[in-house]
């Protein structure tokens, strides 16, 4: 019988496993992984010639990142400038090119309110912050955390409006969708808790702010995690996917598998998005309760899709743009040009990074026709069209030299991030869904219920407290 089992090979699972056995090393701990590798959300791939993989999935972190900064660490993992800040950010809204989300230019094609004329996106976005909380900009997380149970906004408690519905409440319709185009995340702004969506946009979410990334991509942070933890001991089993978990009457917990095998247990951590927590919970009776339930039913999973290009030289310096961001009301929405000058090799464009509502174009042109993570020729076809209009200077874009395409949701038991749903205390249930159910020794951790949503972050900070939670028990049975 096994002292501890993490389910799931994503960068709260392997933290689980690693740190657990590193504070516990007597205990006998395994790790389960649906799929043939570790990384979960964090899917860095190799491009011939390139200096660093592309990222499928996650492709950045803060430097204020305090877990993730640790991990890079003690673990000695190279890590350099996300961001190398060449030269401006472009915005292409309503076929006006401007510099990114300060220039007030932007906003030129949008039938904007008196007081709104004039002015860039990110002062309406934050402006529009202040009208809905006075004094937003000044707090701190904390000053928030202590203000966020009284704060309310045209009468009604501030947790229980939508952050896209809270700004269409105190800007125009062309300015609400001006900000919405310009911040280029449909989730962003949309549906989340605003309660929890002020402060994260504030601090967490800028897009702008300083970031890194490990030198041989994000997954080298999971993947170094459960090589430590291997080297420490532990076992991983790929290929098994948890079909249900039964318990007896001793506390004993029996995981079973698709593929036919089982496991007893006596302690579960479940290192899960919300899409497989909810499936699972129709047949594991310790997640079945109304309550527990309500906790997994708090945040959203968003889809995200992401298509990249890569050239053998950066065309698009043809065109004057030396920067690295462009955002579009067009479908391709974010284009990230990962060059360097003076630095030969192939020269790499995410040319599409869309979530929510925005994957829908590009994931109806996945028609199955292509292996694995390939684009297929009717998504190319169809960016090509969308960067003449990003790139109107220039005189040809060459064919691509390869190309990849990751849509997180296409698998039902996947999701690109969660966020908070309006109505949430999501204060608490951070804190109730370590271990949903005081009785069972189940464990919850993962991104999905964390102050640092769709960041690693929020997953390390999460699997931090369930380490916490399973090695300060005495019941080392």
């Amino acid at each position: 019988m096994l002292d501890l089992a993490v389910v799931g090979a994503g960068a709260a699972g392997t933290f689980v496993a690693h740190e657990a056995l590193r504070r516990r090393p007597e205990w006998s701990i395994e790790l389960f992984e649906r799929t043939d590798r570790i990384g979960g959300r964090l899917h860095s791939v190799a491009v011939p010639g390139a200096r660093h993989p592309i990222e499928l999935g996650g492709m950045r972190y803060l430097h204020g990142h305090r877990h993730v900064d640790r991990v890079i660490s003690q673990h000695g993992l190279a890590t350099h400038a996300f961001d190398i800040g060449r030269g401006p950010d472009r915005t292409v809204l309503r076929d006006v090119t401007a510099d990114g989300l300060a220039d007030p230019r932007a906003g030129s094609g949008y039938d904007l309110a008196a007081d709104e004329i004039g002015r860039s996106a990110g002062e309406l976005i934050t402006e529009a912050f202040e009208r809905i909380v006075p004094g937003a900009t000044r707090m701190d997380l904390d000053a928030w955390l202590r203000a966020r149970p009284n704060l309310r906004h045209k009468g009604r408690p501030l947790a229980d409006w939508a952050i896209g519905e809270a700004l269409a409440s105190v800007l125009s319709p062309a300015g609400h969708r001006f900000v919405n185009d310009a911040f280029g995340y449909d989730s962003g702004l949309r549906g989340q808790n605003a309660a929890d969506a002020i402060p994260y946009l504030l601090g967490a979410g800028d897009p702008s702010g300083e970031a890194r990334t490990p030198d041989a991509g994000m997954q080298a942070i999971p993947v170094a995690l459960a090589a430590a933890f291997v080297n420490r001991g532990g076992g991983v089993r790929f290929e098994h996917q948890l079909q249900d978990i039964e318990a007896d009457e001793g506390g004993t917990q029996r995981l079973l598998f698709t593929n036919g095998n089982s496991v007893a247990a006596r302690r579960v951590v479940l290192a899960l998005p919300a899409p497989p927590l909810r499936r699972l919970a129709r047949r594991v009776r310790q997640l079945g309760d109304g309550r527990v339930l309500a906790m997994l039913d708090s945040v959203d999973a968003w889809d995200a899709a992401k298509l990249y290009l890569w050239f053998d030289r950066p065309w698009w310096r043809d065109d004057g743009f030396l920067g690295m961001r462009i955002t579009t009301d067009l479908p391709a929405r974010k284009i990230f040009a990962f060059d360097e000058q003076g630095v030969e090799g192939p020269s790499i464009l995410l040319g599409a990074y869309t979530d929510g509502r925005d994957v829908e174009p590009w994931a109806s042109l996945d028609d199955g026709s292509t292996p694995g993570t390939v684009a297929t020729p009717a998504m190319v076809d169809a960016l090509y069209q969308y960067l003449g209009a990003v790139f109107p200077s220039n005189t040809g874009i060459p064919p691509p030299v390869g190309t990849a395409f990751k849509h997180w949701g296409a698998d039902p038991l996947e999701c690109g991030w969660h966020y908070w749903r309006p109505g949430v205390d999501s204060v608490q249930l951070i804190a109730d869904i370590v271990q949903p159910n005081p009785g069972h020794e189940l464990y919850i951790c993962g991104e999905a219920f964390s102050r640092w949503q769709a960041w690693v972050e929020g997953a390390l900070e999460s699997a931090s407290t369930v380490v916490d939670r399973l090695t300060a028990l005495d019941n080392r049975r």
